[in-house]
C-alpha cells in the first residue's frame, strides 16, 4: 500500500486459499459448520483443473452446512470425557445470563461447592468400631476344695489383693475333728507296731505297720483340706466377681466358683464389631480406645485377635475383636466399658458414609435378580 499506510493482513481462511491454489493451482471453496457456541468444522471443496467454482455451489454449500453442523456438533459432544463435558457445561451455565452481578454470584458458586465436595471425595482414614470393654489379661477363678460352709469374707469386688492375702475362710470344725481322729489312729497303730516289735510278731507287726499308713496317708490329706478351707489370692490382683459378704453360713458344693481374680497390670480390651464391617478388620490394625470413666483422654490399642464366631447383640450380630492396650493409663479397672475405634484403612468419606448402603443394594440385587 501507500507509504507510512497499514495494510491490513488478509484473513486466516483468505491466506491458506491462496498458498494452496499457489501450491497445487486450481481453486478452493470452503464452508464453516458454525454450531450454537463453536464451529464443528469445515466443509471444502477442490477444483484442481483450474475451472472456476459454479456460483451454484456457494448456496448448497451452505445448506448442506446447515444440516451438517447440528449433527457433527453433537456427535462431538457426546465424545467429551466427563472432565471436559463437566469443564465446558459449567462455562456455558456461567455465560447463560449477561447480568454481571448474577455472573459474579454463579462464579462464587462453583468455588464454594468445589471446597465442601473435596473433603467427601478426598481419601481420609477410615475407622470401624462399637463398644468396648476392658477386661484383666488373665482371670483366675476360686473354686471351693470341698463341701463345707462360708465362714468369713475378706474381700469384696473391687478390692485390690496382695498374694497370699486371705479372702474367704470355710467352716473347718469337721475337718479339724477328722484330723484329730487320724492322729489318735495313727498314734494307736504306731503302738501296734512298737508292742508287735517286742513280741517279735511279724504278722502283728506287719498288719499294724499297713494300719499306720493308711492313718498317716488319711492325716495329710485331712491336713490339706484344712489347709485349703482358706482361700488365698494367688497374686496381686482386683477381685472381679464373688460378693459372698452376704453369704457368711451358707452351704458350698466341691467345685463351686467362689471369686474371680485379675491381674493389676494385665489388660485387654474387647470390642464388639459389626459383621457388616468385621471384613475390614485384620490383626494388628491400630485404634483408639476412649473409656466412660475417661472421656478426655483416649488410649492407643493394637488389634491382636478377632473371635470366629458371631453373637448377638441388641439386634444385630456382632465380633469380638480382642486389643491390646500401648500404654495402659493409672486407675484402669476391669469391667469399664467405652467406645473403641479402629483404623482398616483409607476411602473418600462419601464412601465410607455410602457403603453400608451399596452393600445392601447389591445383597438385595443378588437376592432377587441373582
Amino acid at each position: 500500500g501507500p507509504a507510512g499506510v497499514a495494510v491490513a493482513p488478509p484473513p486466516v481462511i483468505a491466506a491458506a486459499h491462496r498458498a494452496w491454489a499457489l501450491q497445487h493451482g486450481g481453486s478452493v471453496l470452503s464452508m464453516p459448520l458454525a454450531g450454537t457456541d463453536r464451529v464443528a468444522g469445515v466443509i471444502g471443496l477442490e477444483w484442481a483443473d483450474g475451472t472456476a467454482p459454479d456460483r451454484l455451489a456457494g448456496p448448497a454449500m451452505e445448506h448442506l452446512a446447515a444440516l451438517l453442523a447440528p449433527l457433527l456438533g453433537l456427535m462431538a459432544a457426546n465424545e467429551r470425557s466427563w472432565p471436559r463435558r463437566l469443564h465446558q457445561d459449567a462455562a456455558a451455565w456461567l455465560r447463560s445470563d449477561d447480568r454481571p452481578e448474577r455472573r459474579r454470584w454463579r462464579a462464587l458458586l462453583l468455588p464454594a461447592a468445589a471446597a465442601l465436595l473435596a473433603p467427601l471425595l478426598w481419601p481420609v482414614a477410615w475407622h470401624v468400631g462399637g463398644p468396648a470393654r476392658l477386661e484383666g489379661g488373665v482371670q483366675r477363678v476360686l473354686s471351693a476344695p470341698a463341701d463345707g460352709f462360708i465362714q468369713e469374707v475378706h474381700a469384696r469386688p473391687g478390692d485390690r489383693v496382695r498374694a497370699g492375702q486371705p479372702l474367704v475362710d470355710l467352716a473347718d470344725r469337721e475337718l479339724q475333728l477328722e484330723r484329730q481322729r487320724w492322729q489318735s489312729q495313727l498314734a494307736q497303730q504306731r503302738e501296734g507296731v512298737a508292742a508287735a516289735q517286742a513280741r517279735s510278731d511279724r504278722a502283728a507287726l506287719a498288719q499294724h505297720q499297713a494300719r499306720a499308713d493308711e492313718a498317716q496317708a488319711q492325716l495329710e490329706l485331712a491336713e490339706q483340706k484344712l489347709q485349703r478351707s482358706r482361700l488365698v489370692a494367688p497374686f496381686d490382683a482386683v477381685v472381679v466377681q464373688g460378693d459372698l459378704s452376704q453369704q457368711l453360713g451358707a452351704p458350698v458344693r466341691q467345685g463351686a466358683e467362689l471369686m474371680t481374680l485379675a491381674p493389676q497390670d494385665r489388660y485387654r480390651v474387647v470390642v464388639e464389631v459389626d459383621e457388616h464391617d468385621i471384613a475390614r478388620v485384620a490383626p494388628g490394625q491400630p485404634g483408639a480406645l476412649a473409656l466412660s470413666a475417661l472421656p478426655w483422654d483416649t488410649t492407643a490399642i493394637t488389634v491382636r485377635r478377632i473371635s470366629p464366631v458371631a453373637r448377638p447383640a441388641e439386634g444385630r450380630n456382632v465380633f469380638e475383636v480382642e486389643a491390646a492396650l500401648a500404654e495402659p493409663p493409672a486407675g484402669l479397672r476391669p469391667g469399664l466399658l467405652g467406645q473403641a475405634r479402629l483404623e482398616v484403612g483409607e476411602a473418600p468419606l462419601a464412601w465410607q458414609g455410602l457403603s453400608r448402603l451399596a452393600a445392601a443394594l447389591r445383597q438385595g440385587w443378588w437376592r432377587w435378580i441373582g
